[in-house]
Formats: structure tokens, sequence, C-alpha cells
């Protein structure tokens, strides 16, 4: 049975030395490559990259964010998987890991039987987190799934309507949009029945809400 060669990230050696340890005289796992940090392991993949099959990788690292990190190692190594380890559990990080294309997140605390386990489940091609986050990842899931869903729906929209919907955020009455833009209370009042068509919502404040909260206008006007 061929060993699954891994590489760990992490700054701390201490943490490193531990998963080492924790692998010791395991028939499945290989610790191929050590590295402290998240541009030491992409210098090294860049000539080694088939010599590894995942990569543990700190979310966290002085002046990295590991879930850019990440997103180097998909974009350039598409078939190596990597898992998120993390000693704190932040939704920001772990969002950001999931669309970055994360195969796995896991507690830096968690029982490496488990750990193991999670290795060969990645190593199979299947998404897995360490139970201890489980609500917090498949939460952060759910928001992804309806922020893509939300997107999708306001891609819909013309440049007058991201206008409209970036002065509704900014709490504008419809007698107040319609002077900002030259036009009648009820062409705004139009083209608000157009936006919560297209986007599937019931309300101007609900507009507001999927606009600050995923960034539409700032994605689409810059």
């Amino acid at each position: 049975m061929k060993k699954i060669s891994v590489m760990i990230v992490d700054d701390h050696v201490m943490m490193r030395e531990a998963i080492v340890k924790g692998f010791e005289g395991n028939s499945c796992i290989d610790i191929v490559y050590q590295a402290q940090s998240g541009r030491s392991a992409l210098d090294y993949l860049e000539n080694n990259q088939e010599n590894i099959d995942i990569v543990l990788l700190d979310v966290i690292m002085p002046n990295e964010n590991g879930t850019e990190i990440l997103k180097q190692i998909k974009d350039l190594y598409p078939h190596i998987k990597v898992i998120m380890l993390t000693s704190m559990v932040n939704s920001k990080y772990v969002i950001k890991a999931l669309e970055n294309n994360a195969d796995g997140y896991a507690s830096k605390g968690m029982d490496f039987i488990q750990l193991v386990s999670m290795i060969q489940s990645v190593y199979e091609g299947k998404f897995c987190n360490d139970e201890k986050i489980n609500d917090e990842v498949l939460k952060c899931r759910e928001y992804i799934k309806q922020k893509s869903r939300i997107l999708k729906d306001f891609a819909l929209l013309t440049p007058r309507e991201y206008e409209i919907v970036a002065l509704i955020s900014k709490g504008k009455s419809n007698i107040e949009i319609a002077d900002d833009l030259f036009v009648s209370e009820r062409t705004v009042k139009n083209h608000i029945h157009n936006i919560l068509k297209k986007v599937n919502l019931q309300d101007r404040t609900q507009i507001a809400i999927a606009n600050l909260r995923y960034k539409i206008v700032e994605k689409q006007l810059g």
C-alpha cells in the first residue's frame, strides 16, 4: 500500500515536531517535508510537487495568510490536497479557505488517530473537517452557498440598478434617490420593483443587507 506523502507548513517548530512525533510508526503517512513558512513551502513545491500528496497548512503565520498560500498551491498544483490547521476557529478564515478549495479543516488539538483518518479520506477525494468545528464549517459552507446564489441573482442588474442599490444601502429614501439621479420618484420605484424581482428579495431593507454583507456593488462598480 502506497504511503501518503505529507508536507507540514507551520511557523511553530514545536507544532511541526509534535505532528511528526504523532505520525511516528504510522504505516500510512510519510512526512516528506517540513516548512516554517508558506514561502518556503511554495519554493519546495516548485521542483518537488510530484513528491507531495497532502499539505497540512497552518491558517495563520507571521506576515502570511494561510488561505492565500492555499490559493497559490491550488492554482499551481491542483492535484495536491490541502488540509487547513487552526488553533482557533474564525469564520472569516474558514470561509476564505473553503472559497479557495481547501480539502479539509482541522483543529491543532485534534486526536492523531482522527487526523490520520482525515488524511486518508482527503487523499481519497473527500472533504473532511474536525468534529469539534463541524458546526462552524457547516455554517460557513451554507454562507458560501447563499452568497453564490445572491451574487448570481445580482449579476442580472443593470448599471443603473446597481447605482440604486448603492443609494439604498446608504439609507436614502426614494425621493432622495430620485433627486440624486435626476429622475422621478416613480422611476425609482419601478427600478426597485425590478431589482426585487430579479434578486428574489422582499424589500429594500433586504437589498441593503445583501449588498453590505456580500459587497455586491463594490465588486461590480469597483
